[in-house]
C-alpha cells in the first residue's frame, strides 16, 4: 500500500496507539481533515514514510478524514511538488497537517513560510524533518521520545520558561568548556511540550525543548564545546571529537577541532546561496532538551530535545521573536549544561 513494503505497513499499524496518543494529546483531533506529507527517504533510510503510515494508519483506525501524499525529498531552498502545494494550498481553514519528511518539505508559496501559511488558515501542524540521516532501525526511539508523560513535560518546560522570560541574562557552562552569555532581556522564550491544541499551532514531534533568543544581534559572547551532535549541510552528525565555538559580538568568530572544516563548509555552502550571507554565523537560540524519553542518535529533530543537553542555533531566528532572517538555522548539541539565569544557578 502507497508504495510500502507490506512488512514495513504492518509493523507501523501495530504502533498505531503511539501514534494516536500523539494525533489526540498534542492535536486534540475530533474529525477534522488530517493531510500527511511526506517522501519516499534516501537509499534505505526511509523513517520519514514509516512515520507517516504510522499517523495514517492511527487516523484511519480512529475514522478521522485523512489523505498521504508522497513528494521528492526536498532540500530548504527546493520547490515542493506541485501535487502537494495544491493539496496544502486547498485544505480547508482549521484542519491539522502532519509533516515526515527526509530533509525538508519546500517552498510552496511565494510570501509566506509553512509557519505563517498554518497561522493564517488556522491550520495546527506537527513536523518531523530531518529524518532522511536516520536509520529505520532507530524506530523504536522516535517512538519512546513520543510515548512520555506530557504532563510532567509541560510542567518542567513551563517552570524554565517563566524563569527565561524574566532573564536580563542567561549564561552555560559545562565541564566541557563551555562558557557563554546571552543577553536576552525583553526575550520571550519557546517552550516546546507538545501542545498544539489552539489554531495556527504546531511544532516538532518528538518535542521537548525550551528555547530563547538572543537580544539584538551582538549580544552574545563565549565559547562553547559541541560534544554531542552537529547539524551540517548534509545532515546531522554526533559528534566523537568535540568542536570548539568562539563567539564574539554574536558572531562566530573561530571553530576549532578536528572535524572544524565540517562546519565551516557547512556556514560557506549556506553563505554563497544567501541573500544576507552575513547573517549565516550569527548566534540565533540558546536551547535546553527536557524530554527524558529522547536519546543523542545524529538526528536534529530528536538530538536537541534529549534531557541533559543543550544547544546552540546559528542563523535564523525570526519566526520566534528574534531579528535574524537567512537561509540557514543549525542547532548544535551539546552534553550536561549548567545554566544561570542572572547570575543565579538555574535547577532543571
Amino acid at each position: 500500500m502507497l508504495g510500502l513494503d507490506s512488512s514495513i505497513t504492518q509493523q507501523m499499524e501495530k504502533h498505531s496507539s503511539r501514534f494516536y496518543k500523539v494525533l489526540r494529546h498534542s492535536l486534540k483531533a475530533k474529525g477534522e481533515e488530517v493531510l500527511i506529507v511526506t517522501d519516499y527517504g534516501v537509499k534505505q533510510n526511509i523513517l520519514a514514510s514509516m512515520m507517516a503510515y504510522g499517523y495514517y494508519s492511527a487516523a484511519k483506525k480512529k475514522g478521522l478524514p485523512v489523505n498521504i501524499l508522497f513528494q521528492g525529498v526536498k532540500k530548504g531552498f527546493m520547490t515542493a511538488d506541485n501535487h502537494v502545494v495544491k493539496a496544502i494550498s486547498k485544505l480547508e481553514k482549521n484542519n491539522i497537517i502532519i509533516l515526515a519528511l527526509s530533509n525538508k518539505l519546500g517552498k510552496f508559496t511565494e510570501d509566506n513560510s509553512f509557519r505563517a501559511f498554518c497561522k493564517e488558515r488556522g491550520h495546527r501542524f506537527i513536523s518531523a524533518t530531518g529524518l532522511g540521516d536516520v536509520s529505520p532501525s532507530y524506530l523504536n526511539i522516535f517512538l519512546e521520545a513520543m510515548n512520555i508523560n506530557y504532563s510532567r513535560l509541560r510542567k518542567k518546560g513551563l517552570a524554565i520558561k517563566k524563569k527565561w522570560d524574566k532573564a536580563s541574562s542567561i549564561q552555560v557552562k559545562t565541564a566541557a568548556g563551555t562558557d557563554i552569555t546571552l543577553d536576552v532581556a525583553g526575550m520571550e522564550s519557546v517552550a516546546n511540550v507538545g501542545e498544539y491544541h489552539e489554531p495556527g499551532c504546531g511544532g516538532n514531534m518528538p518535542c521537548g525543548e525550551v528555547y530563547i533568543p538572543p537580544r539584538g544581534i551582538n549580544n552574545v559572547n563565549g565559547q562553547v564545546v559541541i560534544d554531542g551532535s552537529i547539524k551540517l549541510d548534509s545532515g546531522a552528525m554526533l559528534v566523537n571529537s568535540p568542536l570548539t565555538i568562539t563567539v564574539k559580538g554574536g558572531r562566530v568568530a573561530e571553530v576549532a577541532g578536528p572535524t572544524a572544516n565540517l562546519l565551516l563548509d557547512t556556514f560557506a555552502k549556506f553563505e554563497e546561496r544567501s541573500k544576507h550571507p552575513e547573517r549565516v554565523r550569527l548566534v540565533s537560540e540558546l536551547g535546553v532538551g527536557i524530554n527524558p524519553g529522547a536519546v543523542l542518535i545524529g538526528s536534529m529533530i530528536i538530538d536537541e530535545k534529549v534531557l541533559g543537553t543543550g544547544h546552540l542555533a546559528l542563523g535564523s531566528n525570526h519566526w520566534f521573536g528574534g531579528e535574524i532572517k537567512t537561509s540557514y538555522h543549525g542547532d548544535q548539541v551539546f552534553k550536561n549544561p549548567v545554566y544561570y539565569v542572572d547570575g543565579k544557578k538555574m535547577e532543571l
